[in-house]
């Protein structure tokens, strides 16, 4: 016979391995299709950021003169 309490370990590691497994298909479900990534949903252009170095965005610098 069993020892009291070893029925609801089992139970329990059951029920954690099934519910692990589960979420672990529900996730690999998920992220194997097609474009599932994030950047597969990113702009390609981000309209708030701020200008690069090659952008020449200062109006008071006016074209550099060689001496």
């Amino acid at each position: 016979m069993m020892a009291p309490g070893l029925g609801a370990v089992i139970f329990l590691m059951l029920t954690i391995l099934v519910v692990f497994s589960a979420g672990a298909f529900l996730v690999y479900r998920v992220m194997n299709r097609p474009g599932a990534h994030i950047g597969s949903r990113l702009p390609k252009t981000d309209p708030t950021a701020e200008a690069g170095p090659e952008d020449d965005s200062d109006p008071t610098s006016g074209p550099r003169q060689e001496e």
